[in-house]
């Protein structure tokens, strides 16, 4: 199972995909949304979410690699969010400000965090969502 890293804390749901065939990029689709879903996002931002893992997803794939997608809430303060992250041995070595650069070309409106964390062994691109002021008083209600 892959090591999951993260600057932030860890919450529950914790799920994975495994990518190897452009099948398991729809799956990690739908298993984006079910994690925005459980930590209360709203159906717009879950799709937004969605389209984060569909778009790595699709990246990943070219490499020829099996990679596994890893979800999972997170919490800094009183922020709740979910991340997204995923292994990329492939990128070891390269300038990490130009993979930046990339991801942000890709990403950067969909999504409100992009990192490169990890030691000199395996580069792992880190992606959260913030759930917003609206969706916090929602998810607040439904519990009530």
């Amino acid at each position: 199972m892959a090591h999951h890293k993260s600057p932030y804390a860890m919450l529950p749901p914790v799920l994975n995909v495994q990518l190897e065939s452009s099948m398991d990029v729809m799956i990690a689709r739908n298993t984006a949304r079910r994690a925005a879903s459980l930590l209360g996002f709203a159906p717009a931002r879950q799709a937004q979410l969605a389209s984060v893992a569909a778009t790595l997803g699709e990246l990943v794939l070219k490499t020829g690699a099996t990679h596994i997608m890893n979800f999972n809430g997170v919490s800094n303060g009183d922020k709740t969010g979910v991340q997204l992250s995923i292994e990329t041995p492939w990128l070891k070595g390269v300038a990490v400000g130009n993979v930046m650069i990339a991801l942000r070309s890709k990403l950067g409106d969909l999504i409100d965090e992009i990192l490169l964390e990890g030691d000199d062994d395996i580069p792992t691109i880190v992606t959260v969502m913030w759930r917003n002021e609206n969706e916090n008083s929602n998810a607040h209600n439904e519990q009530s």
